[in-house]
């Protein structure tokens, strides 16, 4: 097994909107689809979609959103073993996108809050094969806390995605080889608003390398040697939901193909920006044929 995904697995409800609401308003939505999503998922299903094997963590429901979206996990190929089933809902998200683009998201974890260290423990002999270990912070962050543990006694890298934003203990920076916030992530975990500053401060805590995603202006990459802005591609972005997400994804299939850093930090930027040009999640993930074309034009 190449890659392992461990973390949020949820039904989506996207509502499209002229504006976004403001505090009190209530507005009329353009159109509704419902679609698979979370975090989790939407980097398994990148790394998948990209060519690499993946390994799936995570719990859903026992009901028709959980049946569902075991079933399209199933279908893109992903090692769906690793899913448990429990009596909680299924986690879900409520997406509201504006036409710039921008979008508002309310989560519920649901059975995601059921993510936890026994089931870790049953598929340790799974994670012992994989070469890279992706997460975020849509599962308990015991659980985040244990997976870094583990993953570092194992020699597993870990890419962590610190969204949603939280304080995390200052104990699990050493175990996290790369870590990918954006700008509200970063000002949280570090208190710096600048960017530099702020990717400093981690490294400084332990982490191998950090990646700050910063939407249409790119990615800032730093591993203490190497510090560089990389650009992002223009694309008519009109959603950005799972943007971030299929960035991480992508940099994991770049690391594990070896590609040189520059070229890795391009190849995600390109995934992220292609996946802004389509409505919803699942649905948005681009084909690793749809990147190549994309990056030789």
């Amino acid at each position: 097994m190449e890659i392992a995904v461990i973390g949020s697995i949820n039904m989506d409800y996207n509502n499209k909107v002229k504006s976004l609401p403001k505090k009190g308003e209530t507005i009329v939505s353009q159109s509704f689809k419902m679609a698979g999503g979370g975090k989790g998922a939407n980097q398994a299903i990148t790394a998948k979609r990209l060519g690499k094997e993946v390994y799936m963590i995570g719990a859903l429901g026992e009901d028709i959103a959980g049946d569902i979206l075991f079933q399209e996990l199933k279908a893109e190929g992903i090692d769906v073993d690793g899913i448990q089933r429990v009596k909680e809902p299924t986690g879900n998200a409520f997406i509201t996108i504006d036409d710039m683009g921008d979008n508002t998201i309310v989560a519920y974890l649901g059975a995601n809050a059921y993510v936890n260290r026994e089931i870790i423990d049953r598929k340790k002999s799974v994670l012992e094969r994989c070469q890279i270990i992706v997460i975020q912070l849509e599962i308990p962050l015991e659980t985040v806390y244990y997976i870094c543990s583990i993953g570092y006694d194992m020699g597993i890298p870990i890419i962590l995605d610190p969204a949603p934003a939280a304080s995390l203990s200052k104990d699990i920076y050493t175990s996290i080889h790369t870590i990918t916030p954006n700008e509200t992530e970063l000002r949280s975990l570090t208190g710096e608003d600048d960017i530099e500053r702020g990717a400093e401060k981690l490294l400084s805590l332990g982490v191998k390398e950090v990646i700050v995603t910063l939407g249409e202006r790119g990615c800032y990459y730093t591993d203490g040697s190497l510090s560089t802005y990389i650009d992002a591609f223009t694309v008519d972005a009109i959603d950005t939901t799972a943007a971030g997400d299929s960035f991480n994804g992508a940099y994991a299939v770049a690391l594990v193909e070896g590609q040189s850093k520059i070229d890795a930090l391009k190849f995600a930027n390109a995934v992220g920006s292609l996946t802004t040009t389509k409505l919803g999640a699942y649905d948005a993930l681009p084909l690793r044929d749809d990147v190549e074309k994309f990056l030789k034009r």
